[in-house]
């Protein structure tokens, strides 16, 4: 009888105890994510300029585009630091509904010029002269150029991530774990909202042909997301 209460006594003292067990040799599994983003200044201007002839004569609005486009290149070379490119020619049929049927009139011919500098003065002042040589602005664009946009990022990546790590070593304080690991990381990074903010020509004049320009801002955001393991968090004592 008395070895038995010896035995009960001792169950009893062992659960009294508290229970200061490690979790799993895998932790506790931590989701966390880090937000660094910074409002920048847009240095990089594009504008778009067409030229566009309409006629019966394919070969002499041929020639007459290609003069209008040799003429404006030749302008935009005076301008080194701006970038000249001409992505698009397109010959098209003309219709015209008569008499209840549609029948081809002609053909218009379109080619299009595009300028990109970060120069924005000097890019202006090009395409206020070229537009006094029959050529017409159909869209002006601002955005981050892709070496601001790449050092910006780069330095928003280590922000992130150093916010990520502060907050995992603080969840990890909080659970009591003796120490943590990272486990994955994702870094993203992106726009917020569109990267070119488009801006419409105002109406020009041969006397000042020169567009006013306001290049805005653009918001670039970096987001680090992931997971993390808390090592050694010991289990709350049971009562």
């Amino acid at each position: 009888m008395a070895h038995m209460l010896r035995g009960i006594l001792f169950v009893l003292l062992c659960l009294s105890l508290p229970v200061t067990a490690l979790a799993g040799d895998d932790g506790v599994r931590l989701n966390l994510s880090a937000v660094s983003e910074r409002e920048v200044d847009n240095d990089l201007m594009g504008v778009t300029l067409q030229v566009d002839r309409s006629g019966e004569d394919t070969a002499e609005l041929a020639l007459a585009v290609r003069g209008i486009m040799e003429r404006a290149l030749d302008t935009g070379r005076a301008y080194p630091q701006v970038r000249l490119r001409t992505p698009a020619y397109t010959t098209q049929p003309v219709y015209e509904r008569r008499d209840g049927e549609t029948r081809q009139t002609g053909w218009r011919i379109t080619q299009t010029l595009e300028l990109e500098s970060t120069d924005m003065e000097a890019a202006t002042e090009l395409t206020g002269k070229l537009q006094q040589g029959e050529l017409r602005v159909i869209r002006m664009a601002f955005s981050v150029s892709p070496e601001s946009r790449n050092r910006i990022r780069r330095e928003l990546t280590h922000e992130a991530i150093d916010l990520w790590r502060d907050k995992a070593a603080t969840a990890a304080r909080r659970m009591q774990a003796s120490h943590w690991e990272p486990v994955e990381l994702t870094v993203q990074d992106d726009m917020d909202g569109p990267p070119v903010r488009p801006m419409a020509a105002r109406a020009m004049d041969a006397v000042e042909s020169a567009p006013a320009v306001e290049a805005g801002t653009s918001r670039v955001i970096v987001q680090v997301s992931g997971s993390a393991r808390a090592l050694g968090v010991k289990r709350q004592p049971l009562h």
